[in-house]
């Protein structure tokens, strides 16, 4: 069946069955045979990170060529790994070249089901796509991939072997024990083996190994007593299997039998031997389950079953020991995660919190940092055990506060500064004491309480050690972060990046790229677009080198850059990837900025649907936080997009509510939303007040993106007026600011106003209101010089009576497709034979189509 698949000139071949059933002797065999180019890549759960399966993947087909997979080298060396339709595209050219050099050639991937990476998923599935006629895909699996699966079977591009096909008949099974095992059995014998174990590899190997050295009628005895469950045939075997070894050979392997994996340094932690490299490799010669992890034998695990197996031979006293054990050689190897996860399995709760206490004090452990796991961890903690270790709850201060659990971080600190006040004064608990400040300042932060947050922050950098770099990498960040709220955008940045110069002296790649990227973030509000894009850049260059993977931030902040700059493509890309990363890193933060961004692309997409769904779920999430400036913000995106959706009476709602509240710290975001519902609803008396109010106060602290819109609103507040000079004025001023940064989505997204006054100012920036007005309407932009000849232009509701008055209606159809009085519609009517110029509406129509008003 394979090789028939290999010559049909299928695409996949698909090996799908549960373990034991031989699924990689078989492919590795029959791989041999084929005499074809042969890239084997033997699959754990390290390679579920997107760039470690791609450099694996490279090493494989380089073993085939020297010369191979230079695109996909090309794409491993970027500073950030390109999408996988990028990656797919060069890696099908990389094949194809392979073919031409080597002829056909086999890819495969063994133990596919332990990929859960859904990046990886996809790039197999354009591979798949795309494949070069000369490459084979081979997939060895416990269970079928998320790949298009029914498509190929229609296609006839598959071929498939399951579990009842790799079952041993009769005779397969005497092959087997006759060539593999060396057992001389009669064939009545196997022909009852093979019944009781419905030809399940795993099972007949396990057999063999107790048979060997058995005779006759000792083997008769044995084949007559084999039965019962597949649980009791497997425990009885492994039983009679250990008990065939010699003593030393059985305490090593109840020694080890805790391990998921482990090398001979490892083993010897565990079992006080000193010749366990030896014993790994007797272990391997006898075909005892043991399975190498490596070329280079290094590292091992044994076979799932029959681990499984040697743990029930253990005490719950002894895997306490051993899973103590591990979990300190891991610690001591710079192994915290797994250190952690053997002291959890020791179920020593004690244990475990010093486990906990010691890892979480190396800065390393902080560098990838992983907020689901590390949360995961207080889950599983019985909250008693922390009692008496501040270090400890002061780290799941740390924690809950990542997770936006504010109300049971302050109750950490609490609970541990009460704690540091009772114990003897060190200078370990100094030091524990200003974390607790430090942290209680970025809770107060988080509240809107800046005086507050700059006192603690100020006396924990006092009393901090100057040489806990991340302790004061944390602070600065907190720093920034109140500055940033306070609208002080300057010291923001300032403080943002000494928190990623500290970060970094530290090692901590998790808090160098976050506070890099919030530096961006408020670059971005100072209006300055190039240089927060640059700031991007520079963080994926040291996200790369330092081998960080959780990107999602510096995704979305480019994002949302490409958006700004209407190019919703790489938008669309980077913001749907950075929201996958955001989700997985569990970093309720990231995912809202994401969230924000994709629901502006979303109505840029024309959208108003998903737009509103995304940004609701993003508005319950906040809500869930019970921090009254999140949800006040929260609300003012959610209104903007249904203002910008259509569903004006829902923002104005929330417009009434708004203004009901009081607050002392910056709104600018709900202030400029507040005005453009003002704007749209016509309540134009206090919206001058309030838009010139917001543009001195953004000046004077250097926030430019609030200048900028603050000065298209009064242009279209005057426009409104008719005060078209005054109008003209703003509009002009906002382009200065605009046009140098590339800003364009900000003004296509307040296009139907601004329809008539950008040909007016297109003098200012005369290529980029081109471009402005060739994406809004393409049709627009030639006809600019035309549009300029009327005397007064006409607005954006004077359009829409146009287009129907071109389209034959009567002032009553208009008013009641525009939901405005008949009166109202013959006024619009009226206003726009003037501006054109003409007496008639046939004449209007005439000018109309002259001026490209209408089609």
């Amino acid at each position: 069946m394979l090789q028939r698949g290999l010559l049909a000139g299928r695409k996949l071949t698909l090996i799908s069955a549960p373990a034991g059933y031989g699924k990689t002797t078989l492919a590795a065999d029959w791989a041999r045979q084929t005499g074809v180019a042969l890239a084997w890549l033997a699959l754990d759960e390290q390679d579920n990170e997107y760039g470690r399966f791609l450099t694996y993947l490279h090493f494989a087909l380089q073993q085939i060529d020297d010369g191979a997979a230079m695109q996909l080298r090309t794409a491993l060396d970027a500073a950030r790994l390109p999408s996988p339709e990028a990656i797919a595209i060069g890696l099908c050219y990389d094949l194809a070249q392979l073919g031409l050099r080597n002829g056909r050639l086999l890819l495969a991937f063994d133990d596919y089901h332990k990929i859960r990476e859904p990046l990886i998923h996809d790039l197999l599935n354009l591979l798949l796509e795309h494949l070069p006629p000369t490459c084979h895909l081979l997939l060895l699996s416990r269970e079928d991939p998320p790949l298009p699966l029914p498509r190929l079977r229609v296609r006839g591009e598959m071929t498939e072997l399951r579990a009842q096909d790799l079952r041993f008949t009769v005779a397969e099974a005497e092959q087997f024990f006759h060539q593999t095992m060396q057992l001389a059995l009669r064939p009545d014998w196997v022909a009852a083996l093979g019944e009781r174990t419905e030809g399940w590899v795993a099972s007949l190997q396990l057999a063999g190994l107790s048979l060997q050295g058995r005779d006759a009628a000792h083997t008769e005895v044995f084949i007559q007593a084999f039965g019962g469950s597949h649980r009791y045939v497997f425990d009885y075997l492994a039983e009679e299997v250990l008990g065939q070894q010699p003593e030393e050979v059985r305490a090593f392997l109840c020694g080890t039998a805790v391990l998921d994996r482990f090398n001979a340094s490892l083993c010897h932690a565990l079992t006080g031997r000193a010749d366990s490299q030896a014993i790994l490799h007797q272990l391997e010669q006898a075909n005892l389950f043991l399975i190498p992890l490596d070329d280079r034998r290094e590292w091992y695990r044994y076979h799932h079953l029959f681990a499984d197996y040697l743990n029930t031979l253990l005490s719950q006293a002894e895997k306490r020991q051993l899973c103590q054990a591990a979990a300190a050689w891991h610690a001591a190897n710079q192994l915290p995660l797994e250190a952690v996860r053997y002291a959890f399995a020791s179920a020593d709760v004690a244990f475990t919190a010093a486990m906990l206490e010691q890892v979480l004090r190396r800065d390393t452990t902080w560098s990838s940092f992983d907020l689901g796991l590390f949360s995961s961890w207080f889950a599983a903690l019985p909250l008693h055990v922390l009692e008496g270790r501040p270090e400890l709850k002061l780290n799941a201060a740390r924690i809950f506060y990542l997770a936006r659990r504010f109300d049971l971080a302050e109750k950490q600190i609490t609970q541990a500064e009460q704690a540091l006040r009772a114990a003897t004064p060190t200078p370990e608990t100094a030091q524990l004491q200003a974390l607790a400040t430090l942290y209680r300042g970025s809770i107060a932060s988080v509240r809107g309480d800046f005086a507050q947050a700059m006192a603690h922050f100020a006396l924990a950098q006092e009393r901090l050690d100057p040489d806990d770099h991340l302790a004061h990498a944390r602070a600065l960040f907190g720093l920034g972060l109140a500055y940033k709220l306070a609208g002080q955008t300057e010291r923001a940045v300032q403080h943002y990046m000494r928190a990623a110069a500290e970060a970094m002296s530290a090692g901590v790649a998790f808090l160098v790229v976050h506070a890099q990227c919030n530096a961006a973030e408020v670059q971005m509000t100072q209006g300055r677009l190039r240089l927060a894009e640059q700031t991007c850049q520079q963080i994926a260059h040291y996200a790369t080198e330092a081998g960080y993977a959780h990107l999602g931030l510096p995704l979305t902040l480019l994002g949302g850059l490409a958006l700004e700059r209407n190019d919703l493509t790489t938008a669309a890309q980077c913001l749907q990837e950075g929201l996958a990363i955001a989700r997985q890193s569990g970093l309720t933060d990231d995912v809202l900025v994401a969230m924000r961004f994709l629901s502006r692309l979303h109505l840029a997409q024309g959208n108003a649907t998903s737009a509103l769904g995304m940004m609701q779920e993003a508005h319950a999430i906040t809500q869930g936080q019970e921090i009254p400036r999140l949800s006040l913000l929260s609300a003012a995106h959610l209104a903007r997009i249904q203002l910008y959706g259509g569903q004006q009476a829902a923002a104005a709602q929330w417009a009434t509510a708004y203004q009901a509240t009081h607050a002392d710290y910056v709104r600018e975001f709900e202030d400029l939303t507040l005005a453009r519902i003002w704007l749209t609803l016509g309540e134009l008396d206090a919206l001058p007040t309030l838009l010139l109010s917001l543009l001195a106060q953004a000046e004077a602290s250097g926030r430019g993106q609030t200048c900028l819109e603050a000065m298209l609103l009064l242009g279209l507040y005057h426009h409104a007026q008719k005060e078209t000079d005054k109008a003209l004025e703003w509009i002009g001023r906002a382009l200065r600011l605009a046009a140098p940064e590339g800003y364009v989505r900000l003004f296509l997204d307040e296009e139907p106003s601004l329809r008539d006054l950008l040909p007016q100012v297109r003098t200012i920036a005369p290529d980029w209101v081109d471009s402005i007005l060739a994406m809004a309407h393409p049709s627009v932009a030639p006809r600019a010089a035309l549009l300029t000849q009327l005397p007064e232009p006409l607005s954006e509701q004077e359009l829409n009576v146009l287009a129907l008055l071109c389209a034959g209606h009567s002032n009553r159809e208009i008013a009641a497709k525009l939901f405005i009085s008949p009166g109202t519609a013959k006024w619009h009517v009226h206003n726009i034979l003037q501006k054109l110029g003409v007496g008639s509406r046939t004449q209007a129509i005439i000018r109309a189509r002259e001026l490209g008003l209408t089609s």
